[in-house]
């Protein structure tokens, strides 16, 4: 396979080569049959396979099997400490039955446009369920952590700024490994931790409901 850097319209360009000696002229190669063919269509479909196979489409995060296979190779040759954040978007499940799915699918790829803001490489952004996301810290204490939080609080005011018709809400939790300790059980920490905030997010929601109605 050859790859030529770009095309005469600027595109990059991907070629097969192909060629063959013709009967009688095997000794000096004198006279060679050459073939080009366009695999441009090819590789680009190939390309977005792989894609697939890692990453969730509407959020443009990682995937849960991206996620699980990144949590065991962490576990194996992360760099400590490893913090985890656990995330959940606040009221998808009403948003859909309100306003339609269509809404929701929006929060979800604004929540995607948030989280593909927040961290860099060696750490990641997965989906791993309906409204559920998580972030891998490699070589992150609790303060790092923190940071990161105060990083995505400010992510989601200036992303509401640029969408006013829906807030974007994200209830998050945050747990940091100790030596010794497997990630699994800091993922289920982090997890615990963001259900007390999302649990502290409906008794708010259901308060301000309340007082909505008796005005």
């Amino acid at each position: 396979t050859c790859a030529l850097p770009i095309s005469l319209d600027g595109a990059k360009l991907h070629l097969l080569l192909q060629f063959s000696v013709l009967p009688g002229r095997e000794q000096d190669w004198s006279l060679v049959q050459v073939a080009l063919t366009d695999i441009t269509a090819r590789k680009k479909a190939e390309a977005y396979l792989e894609y697939l196979g890692t990453h969730d489409v509407e959020t443009r995060a990682f995937n849960r099997s991206f996620y699980v296979d990144e949590l065991n190779r962490l576990e194996r040759k992360g760099l400590q400490p490893i913090s985890i954040i656990l995330a959940d978007i606040n009221g998808l499940r009403a948003a859909n039955d309100k306003l339609g799915h269509a809404t929701g699918d929006a929060l979800l790829r604004r929540a995607g446009e948030v989280f593909e803001s927040l961290v860099e490489k060696p750490a990641s952004v997965a989906r791993i369920g309906g409204d559920e996301f998580a972030i891998l810290l490699p070589g992150t204490d609790a303060a790092g952590g923190e940071a990161v939080l105060h990083t995505l609080a400010e992510l989601i005011e200036l992303n509401n700024q640029y969408y006013t018709d829906v807030p974007l809400s994200i209830s998050v939790g945050l747990a940091t490994s100790q030596p010794g300790e497997r990630l699994e059980q800091v993922a289920k920490r982090a997890d615990q931790n963001m259900l007390q905030v999302k649990e502290l997010y409906r008794l708010q929601a259901d308060s301000d409901r309340r007082e909505t109605g008796a005005a």
